[in-house]
């Protein structure tokens, strides 16, 4: 068991390095392809384009789960993320590097359903609630060694990041030592299970609203503080992979938190933690208030992804588990991707500091109105 627990937070580390490896590369892929029109945003869709790809294939993902297995799936994303990941190394056209990306969003979606639905195989109740705890922690480290690791290179080469999408190859002797196909499940409900009841529904739509919020950090942040403060890329690097260490903090420590605490207020709490960071940044002209408004955003990241994967697989038929996984990861994924595009209007009228401060405004009133609905509930029961 422990070769499984080790197997698959592993492959929770793959979430980060999808995307956020390459994030400090950002501003220098824009100046390499200045000619282009509208780089800058354009290069902004090299970060989140992947996550566009893993929402919709998602989905077809989580079904192809469910019915040939989690292990085949498994492997074949793997071995796209690596072919999709790697091709920034040599491809000299700015087009097919975002085709790259593309591909790579591919690897993502069999990846992540595959490894989410396993996790709801082989673990249950407290044990499950401890686990994906460790998960969101693993996602966090691997946040740091890979953003850090990728802010690093950056300095070097703005090739040089993509080099870490060959790390999941040292993975596979584990993988294929340890995990097992789980047995099928047939469909053992009372009830016919639906993908889209309205309890999953708002899980759906919860999850791409949070993650809209939370992809702000390594969308807009490098900017802010490359262009905004004449740092370096490392100096984003080294800013995010603090707020990814605060956020294993907090997500290994979940199960704690759920023993007292219901899916809501966990997210009420979140959402304040959010609030204050992103308002830290938004008033920050010097880099230890960036460091701090990074640890609170950290905070409130860590608990909220371990928050919503629990909640999805507590409520998810065992029957048709790959195929909830898959469209909760869609809904994740597509958030990541609207993210810079939702707010480009308000960069353009209020700056990326303004967009921080008005985002931190309506996410404190938001905890608020969770905390006062908890409150009342509390009070009539």
């Amino acid at each position: 068991m422990k070769n499984i627990k080790l197997s698959l937070l592993l492959l929770a580390t793959l979430t980060v390095m999808s995307a956020a490896t390459i994030m400090a590369s950002l501003p220098m892929i824009s100046k390499e392809f200045s000619d282009i029109d509208d780089i800058i945003l354009l290069s902004k869709l090299m970060l989140t384009l992947p996550a566009l790809f893993i929402a919709i294939l998602a989905p077809f993902s989580g079904a192809l789960i469910d019915r040939y297995g989690r292990l085949k799936s498994l492997y074949f994303g793997l071995a796209l993320f690596v072919i999709g990941g790697t091709s920034g190394i040599y491809l000299n056209n700015f087009w097919l590097l975002l085709a790259g990306r593309a591909l790579l969003g591919v690897g993502v979606a069999f990846v992540m359903t595959a490894s989410t639905t396993l996790i709801g195989d082989y673990f249950e109740g407290e044990a499950r609630n401890k686990f994906m705890g460790l998960q969101g922690a693993f996602t966090a480290i691997g946040g740091v060694f890979f953003v850090g690791g990728g802010g690093l290179l950056a300095d070097i080469d703005w090739r040089g990041p993509f080099y870490i999408y060959f790390v999941p190859l040292l993975f596979l002797p584990l993988l294929l030592k340890s995990l097992y196909e789980p047995k099928k499940h047939h469909h053992e409900e009372h009830i016919t299970p639906k993908v889209f009841s309205l309890q999953l529904m708002v899980i759906y739509i919860t999850a791409f609203l949070l993650m809209i919020i939370i992809y702000l950090l390594p969308t807009q942040m490098p900017f802010l503080i490359i262009d905004g403060m004449g740092g370096k890329p490392s100096s984003v690097a080294m800013i995010v992979a603090f707020a990814m260490s605060i956020s294993a903090l907090t997500a290994v420590n979940y199960s704690k938190f759920k023993r007292h605490l219901s899916f809501g207020s966990i997210f009420g709490m979140n959402f304040l933690l959010l609030s204050i960071g992103l308002y830290l940044i938004s008033q920050a002209t010097t880099f230890p208030l960036f460091f701090l408004g990074a640890g609170f955003t950290g905070s409130g990241m860590g608990l909220m992804m371990v928050n919503i994967n629990s909640w999805m697989l507590a409520h998810a038929p065992k029957s048709i588990r790959g195929k909830v996984t898959g469209f909760t990861v869609s809904a994740i994924f597509l958030g990541q991707f609207a993210s810079p595009l939702s707010f480009e209007i308000i960069i353009k009228n209020l700056g990326l500091q303004g967009l921080f401060y008005l985002v931190s405004i309506n996410l404190l009133v938001i905890a608020i109105m969770i905390f006062t609905l908890k409150l009342y509930q509390r009070l009539r029961a």
